[in-house]
């Protein structure tokens, strides 16, 4: 009775995995959202970061003093690699709205009596706001600042001290020998790179299930139904863990980079990372009336997923309610582990952890949807 039943599950998954690899060949929409767009995405994501960082953003600027030292301290801003300065001579307002339109990435407001005040000891503070809104690019139009800041703070404590006929301290020299695990600027744009990439993939895995359950509905007159509907997603689930194992392997070759962990690892995540995001897209769609609302509450899932997942702000930096969000997403789980295994020997102990931890969704998902789901289907069949 036993080998008779599991002749039956495989017999129906068979059958059911055939006839979605049939059908999704012939389809140009499945193509479309599994690995063409995503693919073109990529592309161009490679493409902005082809110098492992981005260059030449916009930068809004506001000089209300125009003074020697503001003229100076904006043109080797400007002269930096990762800033381009454009002046508003009309205030704070235009370049605010700007920034809002995102056609500056960040505003350097320097304000009336600059250098005066420089010149007097009172340490006025030029502000460089920036919109951390899309990735990394208002970031990265922020790179060269500090460092700029640090050289005229030198040069000026200089000037200062002379004219007050203060003596400098003598400062020591030391020196400092060290290994650093993650490099600031170059860690950060493949940090990037790899949230992009896992972040979009996402969006279109939650996509791609909408549609199909939205559209081929044969599963319902299958026996036993739950078997039928994993060989129905199975399809997609080795489409979309090879989109993604091939977009991070070509990231990681054009970008001359080199894994320090297993890479093997990255696809056992990615495997039950891809199953996770097609849970969460199987629970949208049960949860929805139509598809249309389903599709509409992609948004949210892309601005919470972009919001708490650390690609803006780091995990740690966020108030509890923020964290606990962060850790409900298996978007935050599977960046975090694939990136750790990008720059570090990663044990398997830690991979069989998150494996776990993104296991909970499909099991979670399975008992929310077991009777939804079927009923769910024959209201968008017209039963």
């Amino acid at each position: 009775m036993g080998l008779a039943r599991i002749k039956l599950y495989w017999r129906c998954f068979y059958r059911s995995f055939s006839y979605e690899v049939k059908t999704a060949a012939r389809s140009f929409t499945i193509h479309w959202i599994t690995w063409i767009f995503p693919i073109i995405l990529y592309s161009l994501l490679t493409g902005l970061f082809a110098q492992n960082t981005l260059l030449n953003l916009p930068v809004g600027l506001v000089d209300n003093d125009n003074s020697t030292l503001s003229r100076q301290l904006a043109r080797e801003f400007n002269a930096a690699p990762h800033a381009k300065i454009t002046r508003y001579q009309h205030g704070l307002t235009p370049a605010l709205r700007d920034l809002e339109q995102t056609n500056i990435y960040s505003i350097l407001y320097i304000p009336t009596n600059f250098e005066k005040d420089v010149l007097a000891g009172k340490q006025p503070t030029p502000e460089l706001y920036y919109n951390a809104l899309f990735y990394g690019s208002g970031y990265f139009s922020t790179q060269d600042y500090p460092a700029l800041i640090t050289m005229l703070n030198t040069s000026y404590r200089n000037t200062i001290a002379t004219s007050y006929g203060i003596p400098l301290p003598q400062l020591t020299n030391p020196t400092i020998v060290y290994n650093s695990l993650f490099n600031a600027t170059s860690s950060y744009a493949y940090y990037q790179q790899f949230a992009a990439t896992i972040h979009i993939l996402q969006m279109f895995i939650v996509s791609c299930m909408i549609y199909v359950l939205s559209h081929h509905r044969k599963i319902l007159y299958s026996h036993p139904f739950s078997i039928a509907l994993l060989g129905k997603l199975a399809p997609y689930t080795l489409i979309y863990v090879t989109t993604l194992i091939c977009s991070l392997a070509a990231l990681i070759f054009f970008s001359d980079a080199h894994v320090v962990g297993n890479p093997l690892y990255m696809l056992v995540v990615a495997i039950f990372y891809v199953i996770a995001a097609q849970s969460v897209g199987v629970l949208l769609f049960s949860f929805t009336k139509s598809a249309i609302t389903a599709y509409s509450l992609i948004g949210l899932l892309v601005a919470s997923a972009m919001t708490y997942s650390g690609i803006t702000v780091p995990e740690l930096s966020m108030p509890l309610p923020a964290q606990i969000i962060s850790n409900l997403q298996p978007l935050t789980h599977a960046l975090y582990t694939m990136f750790d295994i990008f720059l570090r020997n990663v044990q398997p102990i830690s991979i069989l952890e998150v494996c776990l931890i993104l296991s909970i969704y499909p099991i979670v998902v399975a008992f929310l949807v077991r009777k939804r789901l079927k009923n769910r289907l024959n209201i968008a069949d017209g039963n």
